[in-house]
């Protein structure tokens, strides 16, 4: 057994295991969402408290961010579909096939390929997530700046990296043309 073909097999096994793992970063993104809105709404009531004892120091801006971003993670699918939609005209990640992903990333029909693409899209779907609570976060009182762009950043990668393939043919049309 030569060592391309032992690495191959435990890339296949680990893109196998990583299908569950997809459903467990979006379950985490809906209780996340939830926590999001529990603290928004606790965010809104310290801002009212706080207008009422005529404070000069108060922001509307950690609740709106909070509502914001517990709405997109508590409709993960459907945020994840409009953005895929607005940047590659398609919803559906997996309306290439199964060849076409590996012939994109290796010029051939493999195993390797399928189970990078699989990779990709779960390290996509974390970023994905992640860039949405950084967003979020960003928005509280005493953060450091910067933390909405890389946020945003982390979104921005996270959907291209969930939609490896299209991000693969669309920098070989731009660079190399059709």
């Amino acid at each position: 057994m030569d060592i391309s073909s032992g690495t191959t097999t435990v890339l296949v096994n680990l893109a196998n295991n990583l299908l569950p793992v997809q459903k467990l970063i979006t379950g985490a993104a809906y209780l996340i969402g939830i926590a999001f809105a529990v603290k928004a709404l606790y965010s809104l009531k310290v801002y009212g408290e706080a207008r009422t004892m005529m404070s000069s120091n108060t922001s509307i801006k950690e609740p709106v961010f909070y509502f914001m971003t517990s709405a997109f993670l508590i409709f993960f699918p459907t945020g994840l579909d409009v953005i895929l939609e607005t940047s590659f005209g398609d919803t559906n990640i997996l309306s290439y096939s199964e060849s076409s992903a590996a012939q994109a990333l290796f010029g051939g029909d493999n195993d390797l390929g399928n189970a990078l693409v699989i990779i990709f899209q779960t390290i996509g779907l974390y970023a994905f997530v992640r860039g949405w609570v950084l967003i979020a976060r960003a928005a509280s009182q005493g953060q450091p700046p910067g933390g909405t762009g890389k946020g945003l950043m982390h979104v921005f990668g996270g959907i291209l990296a969930v939609n490896i393939v299209g991000t693969v043919e669309m920098i070989n049309n731009t660079l190399f043309g059709s």
